[in-house]
C-alpha cells in the first residue's frame, strides 16, 4: 500500500460547504472553572520579560555568538538559497523566550518567534491585555489578544509573539495546578513518542535509534536539471544508506512549483518516500491541492509556516495536504494547535507537528487524537548547538521521546543562560 494510500483524505476538488466549528468558548469556558475549582491558590499575572535568542547558530553567522563569549563554529552558509531562513527574524535566529510571572512568585515559559520585533509587540501591546489577568483563563486570554491584534495581525510575527505568551501561560497552568500540561487535556497521553530525524546525516541517526529520516533538498527552480538530478542523488544515496526499512521523507522549503515537484515523485516513485514537504510557494493552496489529487507515491505534506485555526481551516478546504504540521511555537500556541489538529483528525487529516521534539511540542503530541512521530534536528557529530539549545531540545533515545510527570511543561531555565544568549535588546 502506497503512503498516500494510508491517508484518508478526500482528494477531490475543493468546496465551499462550510463545517460548524465546536463552541470553543464555552469548552474554554468550563475548563477554566474547572481548574480554578482544583487550583489551591489563585494567581495573577504581574510581569512578563522576553529574551531574543538565536537557537540555531548555522542560520546567521554575525548572530553565533552568546555575550558570555561562548564562541561556536558555523559551517559555509549555502549558496543559491531560494528562501531566506537567515537573519534577525527568522524562525531559529528569532526564537523569543517568554517568562510570565505571577503574584505569587510562579513563573512559566513559553518559546516563540519574532526576535526583537516580536518582543516589541509584547512590551508595547500584548502585555497590557495580559497584566493583572488569571493564567488560568488562557484560552479566553488568547482570544482576546488575537482580537486586539487582528488589525495589524493575524499571521506572522505577531502570531510568533502571541505563541510564546500562550505556551507560557499553558506552563502556569500546569505548574498552579500541580500537573503535566498533557494532564489537563487527556487521561490517555502517549507519553512514549516515536521521533524522526531531520538532517543530511542520515546514517548517523539510523545508529542513534531512529526509524524515520528527513533530509532537505536545496536545489531548486534555479539550479535547472542539474539540480534536479542532484536532488535525484542525495535522495537515493539516502535510501541506499538507511535500507528499506527506514521512512524517508524530502524537505523542499518552497524551493519548487508544481510541475517540478510532480516530475520528482514520477522519477523518485521507485524510492518509498513517506512524504514530499513543503514543495511549492504557501499560498498556492490551489497548487498544493493539485500535488495532492495526481501524486499517488506519497504524501504531500504542508503547514510548518501555516498560522493559527483559520489559516489551517483553508489549507484543509482546499484539501491541499494529506497531513499537516503546524509549528507550537509559530502557530499560535498549545491550545490553537490542540484545535488545528482536531479539526483536521475530523477530516481524516493526521498532524505531525514541526518540530515537535520541544518540551512545549512533546506535551501537545501526547493529547494528540491521531498518532504521529515528534521532529527533531538530527543529531550531529559536528554541532553547532550550546547548553542553552540542549536546555530546550531534550534528546531522543533510541529513537524514542518519553515525557515525564513535571508541572506544566516541564521547563526551568536559569535566566542567566537566556542572559548569555540573548542577541539583542529592546
Amino acid at each position: 500500500m502506497s503512503n498516500k494510500q494510508q491517508s484518508s483524505v478526500d482528494t477531490g476538488n475543493k468546496t465551499n460547504i462550510a463545517v460548524e466549528p465546536p463552541d470553543y468558548a464555552a469548552e474554554a469556558r468550563a475548563r477554566a472553572a474547572e481548574w480554578k475549582n482544583r487550583a489551591k491558590t489563585r494567581h495573577k499575572i504581574v510581569g512578563i520579560r522576553t529574551w531574543h535568542i538565536n537557537l540555531n547558530p548555522a542560520t546567521m553567522s554575525s548572530m553565533a555568538y552568546s555575550q558570555a563569549g561562548r564562541q561556536v563554529q558555523i559551517p559555509p552558509e549555502p549558496k543559491n538559497v531560494h528562501v531566506d531562513w537567515r537573519g534577525p527574524f527568522a524562525t531559529q535566529a528569532g526564537a523569543l523566550m517568554v517568562e510570565i510571572t505571577t503574584d505569587k512568585g510562579l513563573k512559566g515559559y513559553g518559546l516563540g518567534g519574532g526576535g526583537l520585533a516580536g518582543a516589541l509587540i509584547i512590551d508595547r501591546h500584548i502585555q497590557y491585555f495580559t497584566l493583572e489577568r488569571d493564567p488560568l483563563d488562557v484560552e479566553d486570554i488568547w482570544d482576546n489578544l488575537y482580537h486586539i491584534t487582528s488589525i495589524y495581525g493575524r499571521r506572522g510575527v505577531v502570531i510568533y509573539a502571541l505563541s510564546g505568551i500562550e505556551l507560557a501561560l499553558w506552563d502556569l497552568c500546569g505548574k498552579i495546578l500541580d500537573a503535566p500540561v498533557y494532564s489537563l487535556i487527556t487521561d490517555e497521553p502517549q507519553l512514549k513518542i516515536p521521533a524522526y530525524a531531520t538532517g543530511v546525516d542520515v546514517g548517523y541517526y539510523v545508529e542513534q535509534g531512529f526509524t524515520a529520516c528527513k533530509p532537505g533538498l536545496r536545489n531548486g527552480l534555479a539550479e535547472g536539471d542539474e539540480g534536479f538530478a542532484k536532488n535525484l542523488d542525495i535522495m537515493h544515496e539516502a535510501r541506499q544508506t538507511i535500507g528499506s526499512d527506514i521512512e524517508l521523507m524530502a524537505d523542499i522549503y518552497l524551493r519548487w512549483d508544481v510541475d517540478y515537484t510532480l516530475r520528482f515523485a514520477e522519477t523518485a516513485a521507485d524510492l518509498d518516500l513517506k512524504w514530499i514537504e513543503e514543495a511549492i510557494p504557501l499560498d498556492d493552496y490551489a497548487g498544493m491541492a493539485r500535488l495532492v489529487r495526481e501524486i499517488d507515491s506519497t504524501w504531500i505534506v504542508s503547514g510548518e509556516h501555516e498560522f493559527t485555526r483559520y489559516g489551517f481551516r483553508e489549507l484543509l478546504r482546499w484539501k491541499a495536504a494529506h497531513m499537516i504540521q503546524p509549528d507550537i511555537s509559530w502557530a499560535g500556541g498549545f491550545g490553537e494547535c490542540l484545535k488545528i489538529a482536531n479539526e483536521a483528525a475530523a477530516q481524516g487529516v493526521p498532524t505531525w507537528p514541526h518540530q515537535g521534539g520541544t518540551p512545549w511540542g512533546l506535551h501537545l503530541i501526547a493529547c494528540l487524537p491521531m498518532p504521529c512521530r515528534a521532529e527533531t534536528f538530527g543529531p550531529s557529530r559536528k554541532s553547532t548547538d550550546n547548553e542553552l539549545y540542549r536546555c530546550l531540545r531534550p534528546a531522543a533515545h533510541d529513537g524514542f521521546f518519553t515525557l515525564d510527570d513535571n508541572p506544566g511543561f516541564g521547563v526551568e531555565i536559569d535566566e542567566k543562560l537566556l542572559d548569555a544568549y540573548t542577541i539583542d535588546h529592546l
